[in-house]
């Protein structure tokens, strides 16, 4: 005979007792981060301290990381700053020992070597989007106003990328001629350049604009081609050759070019003059020489044929042959 069906069994279905409990306490709160990190792939929605008290959770095994994690962002003004702390700032906030002082320090420079490496192998920079692709990658974690140039083959294939000053917050000076021996040295046929504004202003300074031109003039007399000069702010730049910046890079070209012409012709003037002042001292020089030798000869015939014999041998046994 089958078994009564008891209601007090249907009821425990549709009871707490069946539904897995979601772990409790600090265990649950790191689980749920977990949980929200896997649905948040591009972190949208999580707070600076949420996602270092999430990066915490790998040297500190045990206890709550949110207290830490707004302490360091309290003390170093942002993540950014958190990761740019080097080792022995880091060990000395209360709460950090020394496995995360070491994690935190190299975060950044492991991420930095990552996008890097992502650029190892030759490739080509064809488009905008690629070259700027490309050159982001070389400003991060960067806090200092950087120019760098890219030396490409003539098949728009980088050589290499070097730094060619690093400057304040604020400013970078332009060294045309470290731009020149770089490319020289590379054995490049284009170049790109680039900088950062770490201070926020996307656009391009007229300082910025008049030493490109110079490079592009540069470029132009000793046979480089000159692809583009990027700014660069956060993830986002503009280029120099853009609609918006197009005209005034041509208006300081051409200043470029009438200074230069300007400069060549007094280059050629001195020359000139050099060249005339120059033919004067050698046949002026001539003239000397040869009434020196007028005068050593007259003392010499003045000599008997025996002191003119000492002379002569003097003279010959200096000559080894």
């Amino acid at each position: 005979m089958d078994k009564p069906f008891d209601m007090s069994e249907l009821e425990k279905l549709f009871t707490d007792e069946h539904v897995a409990k979601s772990p409790q306490g600090v265990e649950g709160h790191r689980a749920r981060v977990r949980e929200s990190i896997d649905r948040n792939p591009d972190f949208a929605g999580f707070a600076d301290y949420e996602l270092l008290e999430y990066l915490l959770f790998a040297t500190i095994p045990r206890g709550d990381t949110k207290p830490l994690a707004k302490e360091l962002i309290r003390i170093f003004g942002s993540l950014s700053a958190v990761f740019h702390a080097d080792y022995y700032e880091l060990v000395r906030v209360n709460g950090v020992g020394e496995r995360t002082a070491h994690m935190l320090a190299n975060v950044l420079k492991i991420v930095t070597r990552a996008e890097y490496s992502r650029f190892e192998q030759s490739c080509k920079l064809t488009t905008a989007a690629e070259t700027a692709r490309y050159m982001y990658a070389r400003f991060l974690g960067r806090t200092k106003e950087t120019l760098i140039m890219t030396s490409l083959n003539i098949n728009d294939e980088v050589i290499q990328t070097d730094d060619i000053a690093i400057g304040g917050v604020d400013s970078a000076e332009f060294d045309l001629v470290k731009i020149l021996r770089c490319a020289d040295r590379n054995g490049a046929k284009k170049i790109l350049l680039a900088h950062n504004h770490p201070g926020g202003t996307l656009d391009f300074s007229v300082a910025d604009i008049e030493s490109t031109a110079r490079v592009i003039t540069c470029c132009e007399l000793t046979g480089y081609v000159f692809l583009d000069h990027l700014v660069f702010v956060g993830n986002k730049y503009i280029s120099m050759f853009s609609k918006d910046k197009l005209s005034q890079t041509l208006d300081a070209c051409g200043k470029q070019y009438s200074e230069i012409k300007s400069m060549l012709t007094r280059e050629q003037t001195r020359r000139s003059r050099l060249a005339a002042i120059s033919e004067t001292a050698v046949a002026e020089n001539e003239y000397e020489y040869k009434m020196r030798v007028l005068d050593m000869y007259r003392e010499i015939v003045k000599l008997g044929n025996r002191e003119r014999s000492e002379i002569m041998e003097r003279l010959t046994a200096k000559i080894e042959l």
